[in-house]
């Protein structure tokens, strides 16, 4: 009977790993448990060829990069396959285990919006790519299945800046999104030259920070910005200044009185 008894208990286990060695693990969260906190990025229907993550907290920390972090943030280089779809893999650190973080999905030229996440150890974070917001091109996703919901933009209440009061820097691709070229103030103009790849994209901003930056927007008379010197409207938190031709270039910044302008002159 013994001998019976451990002949069972065997095939009852050994059917046991068999029904889980099958490749597959449960889609969503709480159905498993991980040591690690991991973030599983579906991005099927973008057609992407590759995926970054870059994650932060309202603190300023990068958890993709710490303080060197340069835009598009860590290469997702492990993937998993469950139930048949592909997962680009992050692994979170430990200090996040549990907390809200910002997350953004790119692929070096397209992004998700950015989003909210709690990685923890116990469950896994899906994040799944679905469609183009069409207000500004980027990728609306699901989280653990359920879509997040967009909120309605407020009109942003542009300050009354003076030039002389700060610093100014233009920052872009062609730095990586780092560290800014400083521009040099002469009366209420601020420049600087930059050299650039095709279809470069930058910005201006003040003191090394977000808080206040300038860009371009679009309007049915002016589709891109200007590159030839001629002088056009510089939008406060505006969108990304595109130059589709390399080169080197001049920025002029202006501000005249409650006036802001740009004059981009390729040299």
């Amino acid at each position: 009977m013994k001998k019976l008894f451990f002949a069972l208990a065997a095939v009852a286990t050994l059917a046991a790993c068999e029904s889980d060695d099958n490749g597959k693990r449960p889609v969503g969260p709480g159905d498993f448990t991980q040591e690690d906190s991991k973030v599983y990025v579906d991005v099927t229907a973008t057609g992407w060829e590759n995926c970054n993550a870059w994650a932060w907290t309202d603190g300023g920390e990068n958890y993709t990069g710490g303080e060197s972090a340069t835009w598009p943030g860590l290469a997702l280089e492990t993937t998993e396959v469950i139930d048949g779809v592909t997962y680009y893999v992050w692994t979170a650190p430990a200090k996040v285990d549990g907390q809200e973080i910002g997350f953004i999905a790119n692929n070096g030229t397209e992004q998700t919006v950015d989003l909210k996440i709690t990685p923890n150890s116990a469950d896994g974070v899906f994040v799944k790519l679905v469609s183009k917001n069409e207000a500004d091109g980027k990728w609306l996703a699901s989280i653990n299945g359920a879509e997040v919901e967009i909120p309605e933009e407020k009109p942003v209440e542009e300050p009354v800046m003076v030039l002389g009061d700060h610093t100014w820097g233009v920052i872009g691709s062609f730095n990586s999104w780092g560290a800014d070229v400083a521009m040099t103030i002469s009366g209420n103009t601020a420049t600087a030259t930059i050299t650039v790849d095709a279809n470069a994209e930058f910005k201006v901003r003040a003191d090394g920070g977000w808080d206040h930056s300038y860009g371009f927007a679009a309007t049915e008379e002016m589709a891109t910005a200007p590159v030839n010197g001629t002088e056009f409207p510089a939008t406060y938190n505006g969108s990304n200044i595109v130059v589709a031709e390399a080169g080197e270039y001049e920025v002029a910044f202006t501000i005249d009185g409650e006036n802001e302008t740009f004059k981009i002159t390729k040299k």
